[in-house]
Order: structure tokens, then sequence, then C-alpha cells
């Protein structure tokens, strides 16, 4: 159990440190200006934008660190950045093929069609209130990823980025160190059978709960499959199921630790409460319509 904790703390540190080099190869390569064009003007459009990014990279909470980085730091408006945040996450087409399986087409569609709306929603109300004004500065180490002269090709530019990358890790790796080390104490104590036998997730209140227990993990494919396939063989609804995932992929107490160097706690909180109302919700529709 310990080597597996060991090697998943590696994985994630080097799937962390090859996202933000990448990244910094790209703002070199197109330049911030240029990339928060693409990202979209209008607050609509950065947030579809947002939101197809969040789709096809499906990172993990500690991956997509480093992209929420690059677009702050690009000027990418606050409906780019937290549709981002909460689609990579909630809408992994890895996670949906899984929930199809395990919970059905009409409830996987049901959590798909929540989960877009809740993360298109939230970016539009993040660009009204103009949510970069109540953001931490950004880490100092990220600023090195700026670059104003021309693309000086791959031999030359690697270097500069890599440097880049390293400093950001180097920024938040002691939060890194605590968000992994919590999810990782909380799969070992709370593996997916004992997540099963949870009295109230059977209960009357077995929604509400399920979105409750979700918060505290934090929910990847490798970690989400065992638990879902438990709940369902133990009788669990449907609309439970639903609602753990929203939770637990949307956020999480390790990923609370890690964006605590981002934004502050009154934020976090608010993004985590507004997660758990769209978990009740999301499973309570699906516990209506299929369950």
């Amino acid at each position: 159990m310990i080597s597996d904790a060991i090697w998943l703390f590696v994985e994630l540190l080097a799937l962390f440190l090859g996202v933000s080099f990448v990244l910094n190869l790209l703002q070199r390569r197109l330049g911030n200006a240029r990339l928060k064009t693409l990202m979209g003007a209008s607050p609509l459009k950065a947030a579809l934008r947002g939101i197809a990014v969040g789709f096809i990279t499906p990172f993990c909470t500690y991956s997509a660190i480093p992209v929420l980085v690059a677009l702050r730091q690009a000027g990418v408006t606050a409906a780019g950045y937290v549709a981002f945040v909460v689609a990579a996450p909630v809408l992994d087409p890895i996670l949906f093929g899984a929930l199809l399986i395990i919970v059905g087409w009409k409830a996987a569609l049901i959590y798909l069609g929540v989960a877009f709306a809740a993360a298109l929603a939230l970016a539009l109300v993040a660009e009204r209130v103009n949510l970069e004004r109540f953001m931490k500065p950004l880490p100092v180490a990220a600023g090195s990823a700026e670059h104003a002269t021309p693309w000086a090709g791959i031999g030359l530019e690697w270097r500069p980025a890599w440097k880049s990358s390293r400093a950001l890790l180097r920024t938040m790796l002691p939060l890194l160190v605590v968000g992994v080390g919590i999810g990782l104490a909380i799969t070992v104590f709370l593996p997916a059978e004992t997540v099963a036998r949870i009295p109230v997730l059977a209960g009357d209140g077995a929604i509400l709960a399920a979105a409750a227990v979700g918060t505290f993990f934090y929910i990847s494919t490798e970690i989400f499959v065992p638990i879902a396939d438990a709940l369902r063989s133990a009788g669990i609804g449907i609309g439970a199921i639903v609602a753990l995932t929203i939770a637990g992929a949307g956020f999480n107490i390790p990923e609370f630790v890690i964006l605590s160097k981002l934004a502050g706690k009154g934020i976090l909180a608010a993004f985590g409460l507004y997660v758990f109302g769209v978990a009740v919700v999301g499973g309570l529709i699906a516990q209506m319509l299929v369950g």
C-alpha cells in the first residue's frame, strides 16, 4: 500500500511538471496575447471554450493547476478559467464512460448535462462579479513564463520553459504534498467497500449524504470505478452515485488545500457550497428520472 501511494505521488508530480512544461512552451510559442484571443473575448465564448478545453484535456485536480496559472497569466477572463477548472475534472470522457456502464446512459447523460450547465453558469457569474479581483496574486515563479521575444525554436526555448516549470513546481510543492497526502489517506482509510457500507447512503437522505461524503474524496477515474461499482452492487440509488461523483470530482478537500495558493478561503468555500448544491440537484434529477 505504501509503495502504491509513493508511486501515485510520483506520477502526479510528473504529470504536474509535464503539463506545466508543455504549457510554458505553448505560451512561448503563441504569446499570452494570442492565447487570450484564442480563449475568446466575450464571457460566453470564453466559458464555452474553457469547458471545451476542460473536456478534451481531462486533467485531475493537480494537473489542472498549471493550466489555471497559464490562463490567468495570459489574461484570460474569469469566465474562461473558471469554466476550465470546473469542467476539467468533472467532464472527463473516461469518467463519463464509467458512469455509462455502471448507472446506464440516462443517468450518465443527466450527469453530463448538469455538469455542463453548472460549469457554464458559474463561469458567467464569476465574470459578472469580476472574480479576478478576489483572487490571490500568481506565484512569483509563474511570471517567468512571460515571453515577449520572437520564438527562437524548440532547441533554444525548451530550457527556459523547463526552468519555469520547475520553479512553479517548487512554489506549489508544499501544498501538493499536503493535498496528495490527504487524498491518499482518505483512499487508504475509506476504501470502496467501506464507503458502500456507510448507513446514511442507503437512507432517505442518501443524496445529501453522498454529496457530503464526496467532498472528502479526490475522485480520479481509478478511484471512482470501484467505489461506484461497490455502491451499485450494494443497492445504493443512482441519485446518490451521481451526487457522489459530481461532488468528489468537482470539489474536495485535497483540491481546497492546493487551490488555497491561488484563491482566498471565502472564494473556495463558496465554490465548495456551489458544487455541493449542484451535486444534490444532479442526484435528485437522476433519481426522479431514472432511479
